[in-house]
């Protein structure tokens, strides 16, 4: 019965499954990055401390609670989707653009900069993404829907984070970065095919209470 329900959430609803494929391939990305980063500053950031690990938590909530209310205000009003795409491919790219810039990043300011755009991408693909899966769920499917999206994203972040540990032992640290960078432009792509967001004029219908959708990931 379990099985049978999770097949037909995904199979009935083409913008729910490519949101939830979308999403594993994000998170499952940052999940090679997210268990190393301390390491990664502290050995790699000259006169980093355990101190600027905190600070980076502060500068991640601080910029993604600044801008994900606002931005959420801002894309409702709008009567079509279109507007909230693309506040959602710009998030994805950003993430992705974070991504790749970690390879660069050599000092304190640097890395607060990095940081405060990756919280500024996270804060814009949330706030669009929440808003877009919930108006696409089958009502009688709502609460597995999200179920299906979160039990994925735990076990992918598992997954990777643990073959992120590893590559990071082996390799270093740039071919995480390269990985999850990649990861992130894949999840814009497969949000941007999805037919039903590309239509231009589609209407918004009306959104239905939704679940958390904070990263799991998010690099503290």
């Amino acid at each position: 019965m379990i099985k049978g329900n999770l097949w037909n959430s995904f199979k009935t609803n083409k913008v729910v499954r490519n949101f939830v494929i979308s999403d594993l391939v994000l998170f499952g990305g940052w999940g090679l990055i997210s268990p190393v980063m301390s390491i990664f500053v502290i050995e790699n950031i000259e006169g980093a401390s355990l101190i600027t690990v905190g600070a980076l938590a502060l500068v991640y909530w601080v910029v993604r609670s600044a801008i994900e209310l606002p931005m959420a205000i801002v894309i409702e009003k709008t009567e079509t989707e279109k507007d909230d795409m693309y506040v959602l491919i710009s998030g994805l790219l950003l993430i992705s653009v974070s991504a790749f810039w970690l390879s660069f990043v050599e000092t304190i300011p640097q890395l607060f900069l990095f940081q405060a755009v990756y919280a500024l991408g996270f804060a814009l693909y949330a706030a669009a993404w929440s808003g877009i899966f919930s108006r696409h769920i089958d009502k009688s499917k709502a609460a597995i829907s999200w179920a299906v999206d979160h039990t994925l994203i735990g076990i992918a972040t598992g997954v990777t984070g643990i073959l992120g540990g590893y590559i990071a032992q082996d390799f270093g640290f740039s071919p995480i970065f390269f990985l999850a960078g990649m990861a992130s432009f894949v999840a814009a792509v497969l949000i941007f095919i999805v037919p039903e967001m590309i239509l231009p004029g589609k209407k918004s219908i009306p959104t239905p209470p939704t679940m958390d959708h904070s990263p799991k990931t998010a690099v503290k």
